[in-house]
């Protein structure tokens, strides 16, 4: 320090000494949805006027769920009313297919002969001559096809009434769309789709082919943050109007700002009926009951990116989608694919780990079928994933009534060799797979024939851990096990401790319905091959710690490479794991046995400094999860009074 003797001014550099660093998220979790869109559109008339609707597709999904949401645009454009043939028309009629001319011969579009309303809604929306059977006293409607099918299903008197020529017909008043969901319920088990038939559509103008890629290209970008179930709906309504928007562009040959005017003048109802298509997609459908399960068992945000594919295709590069949507997007700290093919699931690994950003953790699922019995109609591969072209694990999400889990057991899941390839693995433990999949509440349902549906687990389970992490006497170092799971119905399958030893040795984590405790998670592995990472408490304590002190010490970055320097750092990085110490994360009987930080001319040799290297060694204990409780019980030796 120098002498203040004569005035003027003295100029001294100080340290700035060491900063604190501020704990990172540990718990904000990216989702993966997959969009399969089709390549033709035709054009809407009536209220969807300046849209264009997809056309009908084989998937009896599919069909219908376009079929339902835009069948409220029945509203007649002017220069059509005035036509006799559309006054005579009901106002439930039919377009003819979509994508191809009316036949030329009378259709429904004209009155039928009779007045049955049932009739004429079963002849506009199954494909082929069906047969309405007389009413049954056990209030069932039974339709028989030309082909040998038949549908069967329940239905509320108040939505239908018998005639005076013992016939079922609607009741005065009934609402359509709901006869068609109980109609739709019971077709798509029977793999029978919609007749294609849709008033809204203008099937005199040609359908128009769209590039999908491109429109891909135009969505993707960085992942939205929603903090909350509303806050997931309003993303999802400004998704669907960006989807419109590129699609009439591309359709129309129009600027986005045109397009954009189209869907602020259309009616209300052509903009509820583009959101419900998309919201009943199955990517959409399996995204919502994902992020349900994550806000439901204590996620705080989570990041939704959808890929945009063609039906039948393989997409876009996967990594590029997850570079896109999360390379800027540090606070992400959790992936998961819900729903998605075991090549989904490997890409969330690759990227989670040191091939990708290195700080993630994925949270993976176990195939579908993976411990239970596939349907005739639904083959798997040697490793138990579904063989369809979709990218999703089930193309159809399976609905039911109640919440049963009424599977056969697939005996030989124990098989060694599907247990060691069954689902995507690395070496250092940078994720974990769960099963079996889930009975949960179906967010789309309409009746009590579909109010559950089978679902994936890694959007609970993402939620759980994250309530884990933020929960009172919880933490990022404590494994994320028996834990409740909340919003589960049911699990498809249940296994005992014997069989769980099977897979639990394979590092595969189950979820488990515990006598007195309800459905709980039951297994606390990683996918990692060294036994260094076998815990997910492990891994993920490291994760944080890395992110924490990285983003934290950029301040160090261009110092002068100086004993100053790096005592402020190491201090910086000590002060950090004490206080972590200090809360229980790392384990020691003192701070001196939980780490050590060391940042010295040792480890920083002259040939590092003048290479522009700072090196800082850290080392700390983290705690293990007490997998298995052993309880040693003896019998205390006789003793005879001397």
């Amino acid at each position: 320090m120098p002498e203040y003797k004569t005035p003027g001014v003295y100029i001294e550099e100080i340290s700035a000494g060491p900063r604190p660093v501020q704990p990172s998220s540990t718990t904000d979790t990216g989702f993966i949805a997959v969009l399969t869109l089709p390549t033709s559109f035709i054009p809407g008339k009536g209220k969807a006027e300046g849209m264009f609707l997809p056309i009908a597709e084989a998937n009896p999904l599919l069909s219908w769920n376009r079929a339902l949401a835009f069948r409220n645009l029945l509203l007649a454009a002017p220069e059509e009313a005035a036509a006799p043939a559309a006054a005579a028309a009901p106002a439930a009629g039919p377009a003819g297919e979509a994508g191809k001319p009316a036949p030329a011969k009378p259709t429904t579009a004209v009155a039928p002969k009779d007045d049955n309303r049932l009739k004429q809604l079963i002849s506009e929306s199954l494909p082929g001559k069906w047969e309405l059977q007389p009413p049954s006293p056990d209030n069932t409607i039974t339709i028989k096809g030309e082909s040998g099918d038949t549908i069967r299903f329940p239905v509320s008197r108040t939505l239908v009434s018998t005639t005076q020529k013992g016939e079922w017909d609607l009741s005065f008043g009934a609402d359509e769309l709901k006869v068609l969901e109980l109609i739709k319920g019971f077709a798509i088990p029977n793999d029978i789709g919609h007749s294609g038939n849709l008033a809204a559509a203008d099937d005199k103008k040609k359908p128009v082919t769209i590039d999908v890629e491109a429109i891909h290209a135009a969505l993707a970008g960085s992942a939205p943050a929603v903090t909350s179930l509303t806050s997931f709906e309003e993303w999802r309504y400004e998704f669907a109007e960006k989807l419109f928007i590129q699609i009439v562009s591309q359709s129309a040959k129009t600027t986005e700002a045109k397009a954009k005017a189209t869907w602020d003048s259309l009616a209300p109802e052509a903009r509820g009926s583009w959101n419900k298509w998309l919201r009943q997609h199955p990517g959409m459908h399996r995204l919502e009951i994902a992020v349900l399960g994550f806000f439901e068992n204590g996620g705080a945000t989570a990041y939704p990116t959808v890929v945009i594919q063609s039906a039948g295709t393989p997409g876009p590069n996967k990594r590029g989608v997850l570079e896109a949507a999360y390379d800027t997007v540090s606070a992400v700290a959790m992936l998961a694919a819900p729903g998605l093919k075991r090549d989904w699931q490997q890409a969330i690994l690759d990227y989670a780990g040191p091939k990708g950003r290195g700080d993630l953790f994925a949270v993976m699922e176990t195939p579908r079928y993976f411990l239970t019995r596939n349907p005739a109609d639904m083959p798997v591969d040697e490793l138990r994933w579904t063989k369809d072209e979709s990218p999703y694990e089930v193309e159809i999400l399976q609905t039911q009534g109640d919440a049963q889990a009424r599977e056969l057991r697939f005996n030989n899941f124990s098989n060694e060799q599907l247990l060691d390839r069954v689902i995507p693995r690395d070496d250092v433990g940078h994720g974990a797979a769960y099963g079996p999949w889930f009975i949960v509440d179906n967010p789309l349902s309409t009746g009590p024939h579909d109010r559950y549906v089978v679902a994936p687990p890694s959007g609970h389970v993402c939620g759980v851990i994250a309530a884990t992490d933020l929960k009172a006497g919880g933490g990022v170092h404590k494994a994320p096990a028996n834990e409740p799971v909340s919003g589960v119905a049911q699990l498809v399958t249940q296994l005992s401790d014997k069989e769980q030893g099977f897979v639990n040795i394979k590092n595969i984590n189950i979820v488990r319905h515990r006598p007195g405790a309800g459905i709980r998670v039951w297994g606390a592995r990683t996918t990692g091959a060294d036994p260094l990472w076998r815990y997910i408490s492990v891994r993920r304590l490291f994760l944080f710690v890395e992110r924490s002190v990285r983003d934290a010490v950029t301040w160090a970055v261009f110092l002068p490479n100086t004993d100053v320097t790096r005592r402020d750092l190491a201090t910086t990085i000590r002060s950090f794991l004490y206080s972590l110490w200090n809360q229980g994360m790392l384990d020691g009987a003192s701070h001196s046995d939980a780490y050590n930080v060391k940042c010295d001319r040792e480890n920083n040799p002259d040939v590092d400094v003048r290479s522009g290297i700072l090196t800082v060694d850290v080392t700390f204990r983290p705690p293990y999860p007490a997998e298995f409780v052993r309880i040693r019980f003896r019998q205390a030796p006789m003793e005879v009074p001397g």
